[in-house]
């Protein structure tokens, strides 16, 4: 499997062109239209009210649990909805630039390129596997039973019309618990294969610039670096402004879930999203620091190459080269920084460290009662 054809179907998957296969159109609206914005909006708005109502904060926990994912999943959705074009923009070139490395590239970049494309559409089957699980355990109470999956207020039965008050619920919380979760890992599992693709072209672009002999093809690396410096910005730009709300589901539910596992109230939702740190967060931080690390690897391979022979003027280009990649591309997230290896550790330090503090009050409390 080459890198560039990968990049092609993702592209073609993310913006179906006309005439496109009704399945992939469908699976485009599954990962948010405007309705479904609006839709989820009004879910989540009667589920604020619904936290409201509740006596204790037990109580309003598994309310406060469905609000945190649903806003985070709005955000993917409004990517989705308002982003695409962007999106398009990335992966048409991260494709352009990689048909060209691949076509000059010797067997050991190729190979690794090869590699980097595998990698990546098992990762993308990875994630849309999870997403399917995690609409599964969210609809799970209305799949077995027909009741509603997510608080709302009032309740149907409390409403003059309860038939049309439970139909109307029950449509909004399916659209909401199917377009929510697809969006978001879809949207995470396309964030990372893009993070690490763009990792990839960057060292076959490094290898191809310490290698390169002919003037005018120094010129070309040159060039291909800078377009693929572009994508990697654009695409810091499509996510940075909301990076915080995306990442506010993934750093607050399983806080959240650990207090109603020590509670003892455990439902299929919370398995589902528990580890969401360690699907989503680390997946991200780990690509953002490999993307990081290639950039800023293409000035050292370009100091690598054969400055003696080279007239001055393809000196300078080198130099340009280098100066380019001494700013690496990066995932950036507002109150965060960079997204790599330091913030992952710094936030599962913390993470762990409520973790015990949570266990060490429950244990007191528990020997208190006895």
């Amino acid at each position: 499997m080459k890198l560039s054809g990968y990049l092609e179907r993702r592209l073609e998957e993310v913006c179906p062109p006309k005439g496109a296969r009704l399945s992939r159109r469908a699976f485009n609206v599954l990962q948010g239209t405007r309705v479904s914005v609006v839709v989820s909006g009004a879910v989540a708005l009667l589920a604020i009210v619904d936290c409201f109502t509740k006596e204790s904060y037990l109580a309003a926990s598994l309310g406060i649990r469905f609000l945190t994912g649903i806003l985070s999943c709005i955000v993917a959705q409004g990517v989705y909805v308002y982003r695409r074009e962007g999106m398009r923009r990335v992966l048409g070139d991260m494709a352009a630039v990689a048909q060209r490395l691949e076509a000059n590239a010797d067997d050991d970049a190729q190979a690794s390129m090869a590699r980097a494309a595998r990698r990546c559409a098992r990762l993308q089957r990875l994630y849309g596997a999870y997403s399917v699980m995690v609409v599964a355990s969210v609809l799970f109470p209305t799949l077995s039973s027909g009741s509603l999956s997510m608080p709302v207020w009032p309740r149907p039965e409390h409403t003059p019309e309860p038939r049309v008050a439970a139909a109307a619920a029950l449509a909004s919380q399916v659209i909401t618990g199917t377009c929510c979760p697809i969006a978001f890992y879809t949207l995470v599992g396309l964030m990372v294969v893009t993070q690490q693709a763009c990792g990839a072209l960057y060292r076959a672009a490094g290898a191809e610039v310490q290698a390169v002999r002919a003037p005018e093809a120094l010129l070309d690396c040159a060039r291909l670096h800078g377009r693929l410096s572009a994508a990697a910005a654009l695409l810091d730009r499509l996510t940075s402004d909301v990076m915080v709300l995306l990442l506010s589901a993934v750093l607050l539910l399983p806080i959240q879930g650990m207090y109603d596992i020590v509670q003892g109230h455990i439902d299929a939702y919370l398995l589902s999203s528990f580890p969401i740190i360690l699907v989503v967060f680390v997946p991200i931080c780990i690509s953002g620091q490999g993307l990081s690390d290639a950039s800023e690897l293409v000035g050292l391979r370009a100091y690598q190459g054969r400055w003696p022979a080279e007239a001055p003027e393809h000196r300078r280009v080198r130099a340009f080269v280098m100066l380019r990649a001494s700013r690496p591309a990066c995932i950036t997230c507002r109150g965060l920084g960079a997204l790599g290896l330091p913030v992952c550790e710094s936030v599962l330090k913390s993470w762990f460290s409520y973790l015990q503090m949570l266990l060490n009050l429950s244990n007191k409390t528990a020997h208190a009662t006895d």
